[in-house]
């Protein structure tokens, strides 16, 4: 629907438009953060089977996490240059959606700390952490979710979800799942029962590669799986699993050939976004 496309771009959905790239909300770059680094892992180790070692540390229940109608992401997007300045300093967003059942809500984006392309910290950055750089409210009956209610925790009922949010109707790409995942987690803290059955829609997909182990961008160990999403060619998309508790706790888009308009190289990364975030210290309460 209109609103929940609407709904969709204010929690920060990577955008294409007319041949460029872009963002809300963003500082101007020319360069983007270093990829990420996988390690191997052992030998013969498949897409099933990481996504088997997940889903049995999901049943074990190590997130301890419940569902709610709220999505809280930490991220980082890419905004293309007016005039081509380079800037090395990344500024990062709180992304707070918070809803109710009578479709009534708010999104809540707040400056993070800023970091240079190896990640590391950088201070006295403006605006400052903490500060409300965006702010948007739904009055009831307004905001317009994939799922209204919890999602069941089928494999069914979320490829239904993931499809109607791609517009995929017969085979679901490895990418395709993926931002069809995105999608949902930007609407819902999902319980481990159900993130079972999202990685369940995900392992379904033919093209799904296995990237390896790396640490994300907040140091937490995960398992990197990839896939290039039907509708942008030119992107490969990374779910990233967190090796403790199985969970989906990160998404990031990198461009595959170079864009010369924004002057961009093959590989570079044009957005991630963090879940199970809500322990940090400077996370929005």
């Amino acid at each position: 629907t209109t609103a929940a496309a609407a709904a969709a771009a204010v929690v920060l959905i990577l955008a294409i438009v007319a041949g460029g790239l872009w963002m809300p909300g963003t500082s101007a770059s020319a360069l983007t953060p270093e990829p990420l680094v996988y390690g191997a892992l052992p030998e013969g180790t498949g897409a099933a089977d990481v996504i088997a070692e997940a889903q049995t540390r999901l049943a074990a229940g190590e997130g301890g996490m419940s569902a709610q109608r709220r999505s809280l992401s930490l991220g980082w997007y890419f905004s293309a240059s007016p005039d081509g300045a380079e800037a090395t300093v990344f500024r990062r967003e709180w992304v707070d959606l918070r809803w109710n059942e009578d479709f009534s809500g708010s999104v809540v984006t707040t400056a993070a700390e800023a970091t240079d392309a190896d990640g590391d910290t950088v201070p006295d950055v403006d605006p400052v952490p903490g500060t409300v750089v965006g702010e948007l409210t739904y009055v009831r009956n307004q905001f317009r979710p994939l799922s209204p209610a919890p999602p069941t925790a089928s494999a069914e009922a979320m490829r239904a979800l993931v499809a109607s949010s791609t517009g995929a109707v017969d085979i679901l790409t490895a990418g395709d799942a993926m931002g069809g995942a995105r999608s949902l987690l930007g609407e819902w803290t999902l319980d481990d029962a159900q993130q079972a059955a999202l990685l369940d829609v995900i392992a379904a997909s033919p093209d799904l590669r296995v990237l390896g182990t790396t640490r994300d961008r907040l140091g937490r160990e995960v398992v990197g799986l990839a896939g290039v999403p039907s509708t942008t060619a030119n992107t490969d998309v990374t779910l990233l699993l967190s090796v403790d508790t199985g969970r989906i706790v990160g998404f990031e888009s990198a461009l595959i050939d170079a864009n010369t308009d924004l002057d961009l190289p093959a590989g570079s990364l044009i957005e991630y976004t963090l879940w199970d975030v809500q322990d940090r210290q400077d996370a929005p309460r």
